[in-house]
């Protein structure tokens, strides 16, 4: 049995790609109140704030009826989530972000090109960051990858000093384990993380 689609998620799904849609449909005049709709707002700024709208919201400023905009948006989404679609998503903007933790100092930073992509385990040295953080040279311990917009953000979480698989197993040993949690992984500094992990463990 088909699981029936949230038309909601629609709607909330579509902002994330509103400016894709926006070029998708240019000559389709029946989608344009969605279109225009998505784009009044930005919901997905978090300095806004603005809350995700209620579908009587999307119907109001749309003047569309429940039924239409049911169908339209059903259509919409057919045409790029399924195997026939006609319409190819395309995030040709890259941008690579930085995250490291160092007891309570924190440093961000943001790269708009990267010739070679690091990899997990890979270790990396940046002597420009030195004034936050007192050290220079790190590993890659994450990589995730989110897609917003057309841009292809790619974030990386280093680590500080060498890669260590034993380290990287107790870590995932203990979340799967449910020893730590996830915020335990955010918050917590790698010395009081390993304190934790090492004294619920037989093998520290």
């Amino acid at each position: 049995m088909k699981t029936p689609i949230s038309i909601k998620r629609i709607v909330i799904d579509f902002m994330y790609i509103r400016e894709q849609l926006k070029e998708f449909f240019k000559d389709k005049k029946e989608y344009q109140p969605i279109i225009e709709f998505l784009h009044a707002k930005d919901y997905l700024d978090e300095e806004q704030d603005i809350p995700f709208p209620k579908l009587k919201d999307v119907e109001l400023e749309t003047g569309l009826k429940p039924h239409t905009l049911r169908k339209l948006l059903l259509e919409m989404h057919g045409q790029i989530f399924n195997y026939t679609g006609c319409y190819k998503l395309s995030f040709k903007k890259v941008l690579y972000h930085f995250h490291i933790k160092f007891y309570d100092k924190l440093c961000y930073f943001t790269m708009g090109h990267l010739e070679h992509l690091p990899r997990v385990g890979e270790g990396i040295s940046l002597p420009f960051v030195t004034a936050s953080l007192d050290i220079s040279y790190f590993y890659v311990e994450d990589i995730r990858h989110e897609f917003d917009g057309v841009t292809q953000n790619i974030y990386f979480i280093l680590g500080i000093g060498q890669y260590n698989q034993y380290w990287q197993f107790m870590k995932d040993r203990a979340i799967e384990l449910k020893e730590v949690s996830y915020q335990d992984m955010i918050n917590l500094s790698e010395l009081d993380l390993k304190r934790k992990i090492y004294s619920k463990n037989p093998y520290r």
